[in-house]
This record gives structure tokens, sequence and C-alpha cells, in this order.
């Protein structure tokens, strides 16, 4: 749960998340992926410590990305800080088993309350754009409904990434999230959960799942040319063995707070 003000802003737990449903340009890595069981990897922590002052609560953890049947894919130190005000801000530390191809994405996901269903952004747009895709982009504020950020692709895939963005704001008519970083980072806000962009063979089988999809990336894997060209350059592959993500969410209830 995430309550803030007798507000609960989740409709499912908050989760670490390095899968995207695999975009044409990733016919050949996704075999890779799959294999890494990328797909089915879920967080698991192996110590839990915390610090309590009068003004904030510091949780310290050390966690793991794996999956059934296979060794560890990485492992993060994490400091999640919580205070009065309302601000939750995270630090992870985070180390690669580089007997693992390059990740299809790393960040956050969060199920939020359908009624938070606008966006507006500071980063590259109004189109999507990734590392590797973003000429065509500008800098600036976009706002923009949830279910227009979609990028209706015949086959569905990753899509509505927004790369190098400083903040994002998700709200509803009384309540928002804000999302802001130590750096910059990536993010998609989606009424489709990856699990279905993966499923499908078919746009029009789209099934909304209920809520507000938000993806908060500290990058997404490039994507590349690989149907019919070279996969990403390296240095547009999400491939570092050592990085660390910095992220700041702020939850604002807009009748007075």
């Amino acid at each position: 749960q995430l309550i803030f003000d007798g507000v609960e802003f989740l409709d499912r737990p908050m989760e670490l998340n390095i899968w995207r449903a695999p975009t044409d340009n990733d016919v050949y890595i996704k075999n890779e992926w799959y294999k890494a069981r990328y797909d089915k990897a879920v967080s698991r922590a192996y110590t839990n410590n915390y610090t309590l002052t009068e003004e904030s609560l510091d949780i310290q953890s050390i966690i793991s990305m794996s999956a059934a049947s296979v060794q560890k894919m990485m492992t993060m130190e994490t400091i999640w800080t919580i205070t009065n005000s309302g601000q939750i801000s995270v630090k992870m530390d985070v180390v690669r088993n580089m007997d693992f191809p390059e990740l299809p994405r790393f960040g956050l996901r969060m199920f939020l309350p359908g009624e938070l269903n606008q966006v507006t952004y500071y980063g590259l747009g109004p189109e999507e754009s990734y590392i590797d895709k973003c000429i065509a982009a500008s800098h600036g504020i976009y706002s923009s409904s949830v279910e227009d950020l979609h990028e209706d692709y015949l086959k569905p895939q990753e899509n509505g990434s927004h790369y190098d963005c400083d903040y994002v704001v998700v709200s509803g008519k009384e309540n928002e999230i804000r999302a802001y970083g130590g750096q910059t980072f990536s993010f998609n806000a989606s009424v489709y959960t990856q699990e279905e962009l993966t499923k499908k063979m078919h746009n029009f089988e789209l099934e909304p799942c209920g809520s507000t999809v938000l993806n908060l990336d500290f990058r997404q894997n490039g994507i590349g040319s690989n149907s019919c060209g070279p996969r990403p350059q390296k240095k547009y592959r999400l491939d570092e063995e050592q990085f660390t993500f910095i992220l700041n969410l702020l939850f604002v209830n807009k009748r007075g707070n």
C-alpha cells in the first residue's frame, strides 16, 4: 500500500521492472531475453534495516533480481527515504551479473488508479523517444492523456516512452504523483501492461488493465534496427556492469496539500 492524506495511490504493489514487450527490432535479442527469463524476473530482499528520525524514515535493503531456474541477474543496495511531507526518495546501486545479456530496461513500475489519467512532463517529446530514437524530438513541457501516449502499432510492443526527462506529473481531478530524478530518466504511462503487449499479436486484441501503468526507468535498451539491420550500438545498450538509479516521488492532494 501507498497512502498519502488518506488516499491510496496504488492498485497493486510497486515493483522493480526489467522487462519490456519486445519491439520489431528486438527480433533476435528477445530470444536471449527469454532464455535469461527476464520476463519472469522478481525481486528478493536479503536484509532490511531502518533508521527513524523526527523528519524521515530511511529503509536500507540488499535486493536481488532473479527468476526460477536461473542464477541472480543483479544485486542492489537500496536506500528508501520517506519524509513527513509525502516525498519518497530512492537510491539504488546496481551491480549486474555480466553472464546475462543487456537489459530491456531498469526501473520501477507502478499501477496507479485509473482516474490518474493526465500526464505532464519535461523531456523529449511530443512523440515517443528513446536513447537512440530521439532526433525528431525536442526538449519541452508536454501534456497528454494517458491513452494518447499509446503508439498504436499493428503488432503490440513497447511504445510511448519519453527519454531524458527531468520530471513527470500524473494527475487526476483531486490527486497527483510527481516524479523527478537525481538524474534525468525515461518514463511511459499506459492503460496496457507490458504482459498484455507481449502476448497479444494484434492491436485490436488489446484489453486495458483498468489502472494507469507508470514506468519510471533509469533507462531502456536502445531500439536499434535489428529487424533488418544492425543491433543498437554499444553506447545505446543497457549493458553497464554497475550503475546508480536515483528517483524522487511526491504525492499531492490537490484539495489543499
